[in-house]
């Protein structure tokens, strides 16, 4: 079986800062698995929902599916469903070095979702 990953998606393989559950994000829309165990990991904070971001900005083919994660868990539904506005957050947080509301909208988040 051949795979078609963009090319991207495999430069951040080789070089991307990566974390659990940017990794998912690969293993889900490419269907190889990296991180094994079946770990379907939603991110936990804004350091890993940052690295998300990172992914889906250097594989543009990925953030455009960004909602199919929405398949994996209910707290990766949730994130997704409130993407932007976590993304929002936390670009307006980051300048402190400091993202507090954006973590605790992401608990509240995944919270609700168990």
């Amino acid at each position: 079986m051949i795979i078609d990953i963009p090319d991207t998606a495999i430069a951040w393989l080789r070089n991307g800062e990566r974390g659990s559950s940017s990794e998912v994000i690969f293993e889900h829309l490419t269907g190889i698995p990296i991180r094994g165990w079946g770990w379907k990991f939603p991110p936990a904070d804004p350091s890993d929902l940052e690295r998300c971001r990172r992914l889906l900005d250097a594989v543009p083919e990925f953030s455009a599916r960004l909602p199919e994660m929405a398949q994996v868990s209910p707290q990766w539904a949730a994130l997704v469903v409130n993407w932007d506005e976590l993304c929002a957050l936390m670009d307006e947080e980051a300048p402190s070095g400091q993202c507090p509301r954006t973590y605790e909208r992401m608990i509240q988040l995944r919270k609700v979702q168990r």
